[in-house]
């Protein structure tokens, strides 16, 4: 059974020190869109996730245009990371204009979105009511507090763990809207798994294959085999 990290920034590095691995690691590399020609021929990783960072969205243009040219990519699984920071990057009026594009972007091509949110939760869940999205809206490093998950999971959003959360939130988060990530931690997934586990009083074989069933059910370019796994035309 694999464990899946759905949100790093260096699959070369997210690995276990073990020489051995306890259990195979997929990894969704997350990539901005000119990234993406330099990482696609890699060796170390499959699956991507691209997309323009809220912080990055001012003259956000070029790398619209090109996220719009490669993110029909099959092994582009995820648009993303993509949303709202009220603490970092330009005025939020600038930022959700680049957000915007990429839900549109998210629901044409059917991928599920990858969000970034910081203190703009508000203004999150009006453009999700707004857009009423069939794709799945992930917040990735997800910390918020017991009320805001309450309210989150009533709008049907996923929500990533890392190493750091909100123990009591993680635990009102059904595991079928779970899934896990290193994003830039240091601490190797397996280890991750085993903490929410730990916490959550379940087996890390249980975790693991929900969220293997997770992955089939919310990003199914991951059923593909490399062999198909083409470039396809946006």
């Amino acid at each position: 059974m694999d464990l899946y990290d759905i949100h790093t920034h260096d699959a070369l590095t997210s690995d276990s020190d073990d020489d051995v691995p306890k259990r195979s690691i997929t990894y969704i590399l997350n990539v901005y869109p000119l990234g993406f020609e330099y990482a696609k021929d890699s060796d170390e990783c499959d699956w991507f996730s691209c997309g323009v960072h809220p912080w990055y969205s001012e003259d956000a243009e070029p790398q619209l245009k090109f996220l719009k040219e490669v993110a029909g990519d099959n092994r582009i699984v995820a648009i993303g990371e993509a949303g709202l920071d009220k603490l970092k990057g330009p005025p939020l009026d600038i930022q959700q204009k680049v957000f915007e594009q990429q839900i549109q972007l998210s629901e044409q091509l059917e991928k599920p979105l990858i969000i970034h949110c910081v203190k703009a939760w508000d203004r999150l869940l009006h453009l999700h009511k707004a857009y009423n999205p069939r794709q799945k809206w992930i917040i990735h490093g997800y910390r918020g507090k017991p009320e805001l998950t309450r309210q989150l999971l009533s709008h049907g959003f996923m929500f990533s763990v890392g190493d750091k959360y909100n123990e009591e939130s993680l635990k009102i988060i059904p595991l079928d809207r779970l899934f896990c990530e290193t994003d830039e931690s240091d601490d190797p997934i397996d280890e991750i798994y085993e903490d929410i586990a730990l916490c959550l009083g379940i087996s890390v074989d249980k975790l693991a294959a929900q969220v293997e069933n997770n992955i089939r059910r919310i990003f199914p370019l991951m059923n593909l085999k490399k062999a198909e796994l083409q470039k396809d035309t946006f």
